[in-house]
């Protein structure tokens, strides 16, 4: 929700005008540092979320057990989502002390920001922040998908699939849509850094506009894997409204 509010209308103005508008480093620099924070804050989320559903599948007792597991294990990984990745951004993009960021008008984005030409800075922050979560989301979920099969062909079956695979459902698609969307992303730029630097550069932006599928697309999947909810939304706007006439009585 924050990203279709605070992001998407940045690069929607930017694809029909052709040009960044308007054209100020102040602008470039929220527009980057909104942009970096919540594409990282998702991808820490659903990694997270890819991993935590093993242990509420295979193992309970380890997170639902006691209040502290429970924080340990799925309110502190959370809150540390969204701190990091904005605080991280924040001395990278705006403060900026490592050097001062040059932007171009004429680019999505307003192009790189500084920091993406300092070797350490730039391969530390896709290396860290985009590909070993997305990686981590593309294992976790061959290996719950592995496990379920394992479980199913075991003789000695203690998990009960029913209740869980509504979950099992919803997590899936929305992990496909991310590895989707982010995986072309991800194996790009590993080839250009290390093979081919030339390797899809014409394309670079159609496939960076992927990424933006995931915010417009992420709220209809939710929806549509909730049925009853929909028809609850669906009852509240479609009811007719009645109109109630009262009786005077004339004296």
């Amino acid at each position: 929700m924050f990203q279709l509010l605070m992001d998407l209308p940045m690069p929607m103005s930017y694809y029909y005008m052709e040009i960044v508008w308007p054209q100020s480093y102040p602008y470039c620099v929220w527009w980057t540092w909104c942009e970096f924070s919540l594409n990282a804050i998702s991808l820490f989320l659903m990694t997270w979320i890819s991993i935590e559903r093993h242990m509420l599948i295979f193992q309970p007792n380890t997170m639902l057990q006691k209040p502290w597991k429970k924080w340990m294990f799925h309110f502190i990984p959370i809150i540390l989502c969204f701190i990091y990745t904005p605080t991280l951004y924040f001395v990278l993009v705006v403060v900026s002390p490592f050097c001062t960021s040059l932007w171009d008008y004429n680019y999505l984005n307003c192009g790189p920001p500084c920091y993406f030409t300092t070797n350490f800075l730039g391969q530390f922050d896709f290396i860290f922040n985009v590909a070993i979560p997305v990686f981590i989301i593309t294992l976790a979920n061959l290996a719950l998908l592995i496990r379920i099969i394992y479980q199913k062909m075991s003789r000695n079956q203690i998990i009960r699939w029913q209740r869980h695979r509504k979950m099992l459902l919803q997590l899936w698609i929305v992990s496909s849509l991310y590895m989707g969307c982010w995986l072309p992303v991800t194996i790009v730029w590993i080839v250009q850094t290390t093979v081919m630097p030339s390797f899809m550069a014409d394309q670079m932006d159609i496939i960076l506009f992927l990424i933006y599928l995931i915010p417009l697309f992420l709220p209809i999947i939710c929806l549509s894997t909730l049925p009853d909810l929909v028809k609850k939304i669906v009852n509240s706007v479609a009811k007719p409204a009645w109109n109630v006439v009262g009786i005077t009585n004339n004296t």
